[in-house]
């Protein structure tokens, strides 16, 4: 057990760095599918956009998934083999590190932009389901999501410049 402790220790960085970009990734695809579900002809042509822009975000959680899988194997079967006392002076677990710090942080940087373009389809999205009356609510909906999503984006923006400022 202490082996898979010293593992996740080492790989929780990259489920700390990629949550947010589950959160909304995640919940934009929710979204798209509730959009599609109905038979409306508007509804399904929206949510198939919506679907498709979604694919980038949801394959970019799906890398920092498997990132995290990958480092917690490599660093238990180091920390198995007991051939360092020190599980952090091993070769494969600093390179472990090294991805672990450095790519959900690379993917992070891209997810402003993503962020954007969610949030500014979610809008139009929801502005023509409204002007089509293909839904009120769900129109409602999805153009609120796209302007508090556009909010965060900024807010995002704002914290992910600041922090390569430094």
């Amino acid at each position: 057990m202490d082996n898979w402790k010293a593992a996740y220790e080492i790989a929780d960085i990259v489920l700390e760095n990629s949550r947010l970009m589950w959160i909304v990734y995640i919940s934009f695809f929710v979204i798209a599918l509730k959009i599609r579900k109905k038979e409306i002809k508007t509804r399904r042509r929206v949510g198939a956009l919506m679907i498709g822009a979604s694919i980038p975000g949801l394959l970019i959680s799906a890398a920092c998934l498997g990132l995290f899988v990958y480092a917690m194997i490599k660093c238990y079967l180091v920390a198995a083999s007991k051939e360092f006392y020190v599980l952090g002076d091993s070769p494969v677990v600093r390179h472990v590190q090294g991805m672990c710090n450095s790519v959900p942080v690379t993917c992070l940087v891209l997810s402003v932009v993503l962020f954007y373009i969610l949030a500014l389809i979610a809008a139009i999205s929801g502005i023509i389901i409204l002007a089509r009356r293909a839904g009120k609510g769900a129109g409602f909906f999805t153009l609120i999501y796209g302007i508090c999503l556009a909010g965060f984006s900024w807010w995002f923006m704002n914290a992910v410049m600041a922090y390569l400022a430094t």
